[in-house]
């Protein structure tokens, strides 16, 4: 296996400054200390916003947060729901559609031989314990979990790691029918090991899923390579699989532009690794650099591209020790360089906040183009509560948000291959992001922000479901928040109108109309509660969803996207429980 080099570059101090973080020191996500450990981002509400989940771990039990976005840049903390009621000792959280309804819902597990928790979200803010389900009944030491459809029948299906010998890892198969069968035979399932991070990757472009497992107790990582009707092959061969250390996490992400997604493993106590995808099942170790050269205590990690320039950087969290620790954060310099290398940032709040950080996650809560991160603290140096870094970009970069909803594949879009071109800097860019059920070790984001650097527009997004089904969509604008449905158009996400609360539903003319081929569409939401608004054809089959989840009261706004259909006549519906109210507009192009 050949070795890589990676120059190391210096950051100008223009380009070192361009980023600002600030630490958000009001508010109860912040003030609210626990022994945590996983983060996820997630809108389970479907309101638009990205609401946040964090577990909590100690030994003694604890129970969970979950603080919903009010979408003024503040949180409320909710209780009174089973999956922050259950004074658990929980590790790590994947959200996910396993039962297709429209409603993320959520696994939790938990360490010290407790049974692993399975929540259903019914779709109103509130959640059922599935305390009969194979996952709910079933426990070991376990680290984390994922969700990914490896059988691609279009629903998703349930890998859990476990640290503590002698339990195996878990693999659930959804049975279609809103429970899971537990599989007991197989390579993926029937080695002992102590594993910590789980991701789902399609790490050789197949169309199916593939598992990457990290271990720790400096023992080998592994790479389940999934050939087809539910079968695994462990993979033998190569530095990813052969490299002895103590990891906890697997971050994979297209950081050079190629195409294919490279690796990144956080070790504790040791030099991380990472290694580049050669595009023929075959990885090249990078053995320069700052992201190898240092010797930390790595717990999670993510690849984001913080400062929208169209390369993905990385982040890791540091945990345990004799002393509080400081977070690293990598800028890649592929775009400003022409080839990939990459610069440790030493400045700033982000790098240099002391503690122990666990889990992680980032994502564009304010929604403002740009990823913040909120940080999970675990006890032991110091009492310490978690941590959210507001991203205060002061750059002129572009940027795109797309939220994949599956039809024919699961609604939740896990598994999506995103793919994008826009011209940065007068050359040709193509990025990649895959929607994941989890990212390294306890870190979720099922949305996929993609930074564009200079760019005024996007010459083409392609999406490649896990059902085979490939959306391909041109000339789209940048800095919007979509939503992908599976076989549609894209769709700008919603935006509310002032803060005026109005006295009764209403759903106005959509302007311009006639229109080509966007049009924005204005409504009232008069009570708290579940909204939808279609469009349907003249033949009245539905051709877009616009809006799906629970509301408050307020004056929205929304756009419609008809490149991908043909002149003619639409209908558009709004309905609530107590409303329903549908209109006419015309496409010509």
């Amino acid at each position: 296996m050949r070795h890589l080099l990676l120059i190391i570059s210096f950051l100008l101090p223009f380009l070192a400054n361009s980023q600002t973080f600030t630490k958000i020191t009001s508010g109860v996500e912040v003030t609210d200390g626990g022994d945590s450990r996983a983060v996820t981002w997630i809108d389970y509400d479907g309101d638009g916003y990205l609401d946040l989940y964090v577990t909590n771990g100690p030994s003694a039990g604890q129970n969970n947060f979950l603080y919903h976005n009010n979408g003024d840049g503040t949180f409320t903390k909710i209780t009174g729901q089973p999956l922050v009621n259950d004074n658990g000792k929980s590790d790590g959280a994947s959200w996910g559609d396993y039962n297709n309804d429209g409603n993320p819902d959520v696994c939790v597990v938990n360490w010290y031989g407790q049974n692993n928790l399975l929540y259903r979200n019914d779709g109103s803010g509130t959640f059922t314990f599935m305390n009969t389900s194979i996952v709910s009944t079933d426990g070991g030491f376990s680290e984390t979990c994922s969700w990914g459809d490896y059988d691609n029948d279009s629903d998703l299906d349930l890998y859990v790691t476990n640290s503590d010998p002698p339990f195996n890892n878990y693999l659930y198969m959804n049975n279609g029918s809103g429970d899971f069968i537990k599989i007991d035979t197989g390579i993926a399932v029937s080695e002992t090991f102590t594993s910590r991070g789980i991701t789902w990757i399609d790490y050789d472009n197949d169309g199916d899923q593939d598992i990457f497992v990290c271990n720790e107790n400096n023992q080998k990582n592994n790479l389940y390579e999934n050939m087809g009707s539910g079968y695994f092959v462990k993979i033998t061969a190569g530095d990813i699989v052969n490299d002895v250390a103590s990891s906890w996490t697997g971050s994979w992400g297209d950081i050079d532009n190629d195409g294919d997604m490279d690796l990144f493993v956080g070790n504790w106590g040791q030099s991380d690794n990472l290694y580049i995808n050669n595009g023929d099942k075959t990885f090249a170790k990078v053995t320069t650099g700052p992201v190898v050269q240092t010797a930390d205590r790595s717990s999670t990690s993510s690849w984001i591209d913080y400062d929208n320039d169209g390369d993905l950087d990385l982040f890791v969290t540091t945990s345990y020790g004799a002393s509080a620790l400081k977070n690293l954060l990598y800028k890649n310099l592929l775009i400003e360089n022409g080839s990939l290398s990459f610069e440790k940032i030493v400045d700033g709040d982000l790098v240099n906040d002391l503690g122990w950080t666990y889990g992680h996650s980032w994502g564009d809560y304010d929604k403002d183009g740009d990823l913040d991160m909120f940080g999970a603290r675990v006890s032991g140096a110091g009492s310490q509560n978690n941590v959210l870094f507001r991203n205060d970009d002061t750059s002129s970069n572009k940027w795109v948000s797309i939220k994949c909803k599956g039809t024919t594949s699961n609604r939740s879009g896990i598994g999506a291959v995103i793919k994008v071109r826009s011209v940065i800097n007068g050359n040709a860019v193509y990025q990649v992001r895959t929607v994941m059920g989890q990212d390294g070790y306890c870190s979720q984001n099922l949305e996929q922000h993609i930074g564009l650097g200079n760019s005024n527009s996007i010459d083409s997004v392609i999406i490649m479901w896990p059902s085979g089904t490939i959306d391909r969509y041109g000339n789209t604008e940048v800095n919007k928040f979509y939503e992908a449905v599976e076989g549609q158009s894209l769709s700008v996400g919603v935006s509310q109108l002032g803060t005026e609360i109005p006295q009764k539903y209403s759903l106005y003319q959509n302007y311009p109309n006639p229109f080509n081929p966007v049009t924005k569409i204005n409504y009232d939401v008069a009570r708290s509660g579940y909204v939808e608004l279609k469009v349907f054809d003249i033949a009245g089959r539905e051709i877009a969803s616009l809006v799906n989840g629970n509301y408050s009261p307020g004056m929205y706004s929304v756009d419609f996207d008809a490149t991908a259909f043909s002149s003619g006549v639409y209908f558009y519906t709004l309905r609530s429980e107590s409303f329903t109210e549908s209109r006419k507009m015309m496409l010509v192009k």
